[in-house]
């Protein structure tokens, strides 16, 4: 099991995108909004949506509003989508995405989640050695093939979630992301960067699934009526560890109790792929020889 340490990405650490930040006007003072009418705010680390929620709206700052008054807060803005810590809101751009990170920091693992792409391309570039690591990945799942008949009459089934943890530890490297779908528009939940540290071994009989919030609502005749929203992805994980490091595991936990983190059930399932918190965890000290740690965590949505 591993867990990724995020970096944070701010307006420094996010040297370039192919995805121009125009989803709307920028807000002005001296523009009058109708109710719904859409605007952007961006400043330093700020990049935000707003909706009117009232008509003749003039001189309303939206980031002052706190009260909702005027302006109701949307999201992100699509740029900035894949680091706002929702991996059900997507970064969407025709073709291909294409970021250029600087992340200041040593990172060695780039976790991509909800992602709808063919293929996805990580370089990694240093200021003194140039381009250490290249790579290109099919993110077709072959896994669901187990004949000839599905191999060639199955809908072709893409990989949702996607981590690389081999990149080399450089203070300042620049990381290059490029999903790409030609013809298509590609998407991307949440990118997360950052150094991951191993804790032990997954044993099996970990479990994995999601918290859906999707309404379904029947009517006195049994008809139902489905609103589909967000979903959160969970897993249940018991974790053989060293007993010499049970002391940091646990003040390593402890310390990212309300930090949202990567866990890495298994390099063999990308299901156990999970961005968020842990409900609890416990260490059971119980062999000479190893310790038992049993991990709830629950993903953002």
């Amino acid at each position: 099991m591993k867990i990724i340490r995020p970096v944070t990405i701010n307006d420094a650490a996010f040297a370039s995108s192919n995805i121009s930040e125009d989803d709307y006007a920028a807000w002005s003072g001296a523009t009058t909004y109708a109710l719904a009418d859409r605007v952007i705010v961006v400043s330093t680390n700020y990049h935000k949506i707003f909706e009117s929620v009232q008509g003749s709206n003039t001189n309303h700052n939206p980031v002052t509003d706190t009260t909702s008054t005027w302006w109701l807060f949307v999201g992100s803005t699509n740029k900035w989508r894949a680091f706002d810590n929702s991996p059900s809101l997507q970064t969407s751009f025709g073709s291909s995405i294409v970021m250029s990170l600087v992340p200041g920091e040593r990172v060695d693992t780039v976790a991509l989640m909800n992602i709808s792409a063919a293929s996805v391309t990580i370089t990694q570039t240093d200021p003194v050695d140039g381009l250490v690591y290249n790579v290109t990945t099919s993110l077709v799942r072959t896994s669901g093939i187990q004949d000839w008949y599905a191999y060639f009459f199955e809908p072709v089934v893409r990989v949702v979630d996607f981590s690389v943890s081999n990149l080399y530890p450089y203070a300042n490297s620049t990381i290059g992301i490029t999903l790409t779908d030609s013809g298509s528009t590609v998407l991307l939940g949440e990118c997360v960067l950052g150094l991951s540290r191993d804790l032990g071994f997954t044993q099996y009989g970990a479990s994995v699934g999601i918290q859906d919030y999707s309404i379904k609502q029947a009517d006195v005749w049994g008809n139902y009526t489905i609103t589909q929203r967000a979903f959160s992805k969970r897993t249940d994980l018991t974790v053989w560890i060293d007993p010499e490091i049970v002391d940091e595991v646990e003040a390593l936990l402890a310390s990212y109790r309300a930090t949202p983190v990567v866990y890495l059930g298994s390099d063999s399932y990308a299901s156990t792929l999970v961005y968020g918190f842990y409900k609890d965890f416990s260490i059971d000290i119980a062999y000479p020889t190893f310790s038992v740690c049993t991990l709830s965590v629950e993903g953002l949505s």
